[in-house]
């Protein structure tokens, strides 16, 4: 890890090496300290200490399914924003050759929310929005929580 460091000049002993990594306080994750005297140096920032081997992230979910018949329900938080909480039916049809339905937990807020409350049980959507938990009772339950809902419109060549 030390590797990393470029070698810095200590003002107190006048030696320029690479300095060691000493443990931080407060706010700061680390100290370099001088190999020659262990006066300190400077503090190193979290991206230096934690490595670049980390990866990044990515939470980014992209849903295109029917709403359920239970259709759209909009809330309002204690501050008066809306929230549309709805379900999504994903249909599948399996290795085996049967249909299967995964429903999806799906919620928006804001403007969204309210464009989404127009959205009949039924309708296709495209959904895109991102995986967090939140509460329910005692134990938590993964949702999606998007920032985009878009009503699908069907051909009229695709219609009987």
């Amino acid at each position: 890890m030390n590797a990393a460091l470029p070698p810095l000049l200590c003002s107190h002993c006048g030696a320029c090496e690479v300095p060691t990594i000493g443990p931080g306080a407060g706010q700061h994750v680390a100290r370099a300290l001088c190999s020659g005297c262990g006066a300190f140096l400077k503090w190193l920032p979290r991206a230096l200490i934690e490595g670049k081997d980390r990866m990044g992230c990515l939470n980014r979910v992209i849903l295109c399914g029917a709403v359920s018949k239970y259709g759209v329900t909009v809330k309002y938080a204690n501050n008066g924003t809306p929230c549309a909480s709805f379900a999504l039916e994903l249909h599948e049809q399996g290795p085996d050759g049967r249909d299967h339905t995964t429903y999806i937990d799906c919620e928006c807020w804001g403007k969204k929310a309210e464009g989404a409350s127009e959205i009949e049980p039924g309708q296709m959507v495209l959904f895109e929005g991102r995986l967090r938990k939140r509460p329910k009772g005692e134990q938590w339950e993964m949702v999606v929580s998007g920032f985009e809902v878009s009503p699908l419109r069907a051909s009229a060549e695709g219609r009987t």
